[in-house]
């Protein structure tokens, strides 16, 4: 919850998120019983679950490794690649890359050696690009990595 994890009162938290949104900075949405506020980018469903994606740390490393390249020559990104770049199991590569796939974020296709290799979709490099930029050290990072559920309240 935001105002557990700014320490201030739930009423307290809810006025400035409406003023924020007020002033045009984020957009709330009532879900579940639940107010969530979003990035204004975020106005569809499709973009209100990548924010939520968003808010697993494997899931930025993967796309982090998945948006580097142009100067360095790297292998496909296969699983088995992109789990040995993020240190993570390709159990969990793999569950999240389906995670990405389902939101048509990730493309999937198979090399000549028959292996799935993975890229980002071209229209979304630029946003992914600028929301992982802005998550690295903010806010909203380390409250994610902190606490999941920081858009519930």
């Amino acid at each position: 919850m935001l105002s557990r994890y700014l320490g201030v009162s739930l009423s307290t938290a809810r006025y400035h998120l409406a003023g924020l949104q007020r002033d045009g900075e984020i957009y709330c949405r009532k879900e579940g019983g639940h107010l969530r506020a979003y990035p204004l980018w975020a106005t569809d469903e499709r973009s209100r679950r990548i924010c939520a994606v968003l808010q697993q740390k494997a899931v930025r490393a993967i796309l982090r490794i998945m948006l580097r390249g142009g100067y360095l020559k790297e292998p496909a990104k296969t699983n088995r690649w992109i789990s040995g770049e993020a240190h993570l199991s390709q159990s969990t590569v793999s569950e999240y890359l389906g995670v990405l796939l389902d939101l048509q974020v990730v493309g999937k296709k198979t090399n000549t050696e028959g292996h799935a290799v993975f890229e980002i979709v071209a229209e979304d490099k630029s946003l992914l690009s600028t929301i992982l930029t802005s998550y690295d050290g903010s806010f909203a990072s380390r409250a994610t990595d902190n606490y999941v559920s920081l858009w519930e309240f």
